[in-house]
């Protein structure tokens, strides 16, 4: 599954502002040690990366050496990344496995995990356990839409959103809004956490215009019957002048 340039970089403020810096600082400073110890740049594959917005945001904040590689099945958006990084054309459908190379250090990948299935998952985890690097997944969706003034069919909104960020996304069935607990319950390490939550504010009329169509566009696909209604609340929805909360997880496991 891919995204559109213009979704990418309107997202990226509202992730660099959600995404937890105790995960980052934790995270440096794994990468001071692991770095100090290898005496080596700290070897980072990036999986999904798109046009590079997760190197943009992270290796500013690690504080050491980095070599990243970013991997994408979609060529048009790894021409965007920056030129400094390594790109390569992956499909990550086929499994986490081979995208991993022996030597890596850390393991990254942003808004992924809500995508993929739980053997996909398994395996990801796996890997970098096998190669003995670290996994930093941020911004997995979570499940939780939240308005500060509850309408009357938003409820149902979410039940059919949730539904629809269940199905198979190109990796089998997706985990949808139950990735956090997946990789909790799936990890044999300890799992560090913090929400990572978007804050779509009044003004924010651009981002709130995308999030209300696709989460009306996501429900009419589950309940087409529906659409009338699902069309009529998208459209006050699009003028409510107030806060919505978007749930996100970061997730940090070391080694």
């Amino acid at each position: 599954m891919s995204f559109s340039a213009d979704w990418l970089a309107l997202r990226t403020p509202f992730d660099a502002a959600a995404r937890d810096v105790g995960l980052e600082r934790h995270l440096a400073a794994w990468a001071a040690a692991r770095t100090a110890e290898t005496g080596q740049p700290l070897a980072v594959i990036d999986l999904g990366a798109g046009s590079g917005n997760n190197y943009r945001h992270l290796a500013p904040r690690l504080g050491v050496m980095q070599h990243w590689t970013l991997l994408d099945s979609d060529r048009g958006l790894l021409r965007l990344a920056p030129d400094r990084v390594d790109t390569q054309l992956c499909n990550l459908a086929a499994g986490p496995e081979a995208a991993i190379p022996d030597g890596v250090d850390l393991v990254t990948a942003s808004a992924l995990i809500d995508l993929v299935s739980e053997p996909w998952l398994a395996a990801l985890l796996a890997r970098a356990e096998a190669v003995g690097a670290a996994l930093f997944v941020v911004l997995s969706y979570d499940g939780r839409i939240a308005w500060e003034t509850e309408h009357a069919a938003d409820a149902r909104v979410v039940e059919l959103v949730n539904r629809h960020q269940r199905g198979d996304k190109g990796f089998g069935p997706a985990l949808g809004p139950t990735a956090g607990d997946a990789l909790r319950r799936l990890s044999d390490r300890p799992v560090l956490e913090a929400r990572s939550d978007w804050l779509i504010g009044s003004g924010d009329t651009a981002m709130r215009a995308a999030l209300v169509e696709g989460w009306r566009s996501a429900a009419a696909e589950i309940a087409p019957d529906e659409s009338s209604a699902l069309n009529a609340w998208a459209e006050a929805a699009r003028l409510r002048a107030e806060t919505v909360v978007v749930g996100h997880v970061d997730q940090l496991i070391l080694q």
